[in-house]
């Protein structure tokens, strides 16, 4: 039995989103749809689907609507969770990358550290983890962690920003934050996300003019 032949709306769709540069156009409203289906109409003959300029714009309005909408529906969900996020600084920290077969084999001596600690925060990635602690327990964790130091980043800030229960089910929190933060030049050492808190550790040159960023966009979502 011949499998159905996918609808012109939907092969139309799936070139769309397989194309974020021209999707994002269609959300702003920023499209010649007549142009667009004339360019798309080229690209779906040479794969060997017939069909006509009109269907194909036809289907670019429907789906223009339906991304439209889309949109508009997440960017409310994220400024709920931004415009009822508290934001937090934990200054004076240090960044240690260590070896994963060292840090698992002193585990217990750095759970005393963990628990007296003002902040620790530790990552684990393939082949390291990764511990940001207040500076001054950071002897005590590179005389512990010493032969396995991949690499160390002192000076740096810690923003936290607690976000309500509703972030963990909202997509987009974080590349919101970190859009308005890398569009005024601030660079993230590194980005830490534990339930509803969102951490965001940089230099502490650059953490006031970060701090005073995410705590406008906060300010702006709540009077929105």
């Amino acid at each position: 039995m011949q499998k159905d032949k996918p609808s012109i709306t939907k092969v139309v769709k799936d070139l769309i989103m397989s194309k974020p540069a021209i999707r994002e156009c269609m959300i702003l409203d920023i499209v010649n749809y007549s142009a667009l289906a004339r360019l798309l109409l080229e690209e779906l003959e040479s794969k060997g689907i017939k069909t006509s300029t009109g269907a194909v714009k036809m289907a670019l309005i429907r789906l223009g609507g339906e991304l439209k909408k889309e949109r508009e529906s997440l960017e409310r969900q994220i400024k709920n969770v931004i415009a009822r996020t508290v934001i937090e600084l934990q200054s004076d920290l240090t960044v240690v990358t260590v070896e994963k077969r060292v840090l698992l084999n002193r585990i217990e001596r750095l759970s005393k550290i963990m628990e007296k600690a003002r902040f620790f925060q530790l990552t684990q990635g393939v082949e390291t983890f990764t511990i940001v602690v207040s500076s001054e327990e950071k002897e005590e964790i590179i005389k512990i962690l010493r032969e396995g130091i991949v690499d160390i980043i002192e000076e740096q800030t810690a923003i936290i920003l607690i976000s309500p229960d509703e972030i963990i089910e909202t997509p987009g929190i974080v590349a919101f934050v970190t859009s308005a933060l890398s569009s005024n030049g601030v660079n993230i050492t590194q980005v830490i996300s534990c339930h509803k808190d969102t951490i965001f550790v940089l230099d502490r040159r650059v953490a006031p003019k970060a701090y005073q960023i995410l705590e406008e966009l906060i300010l702006k979502m709540r009077k929105a």
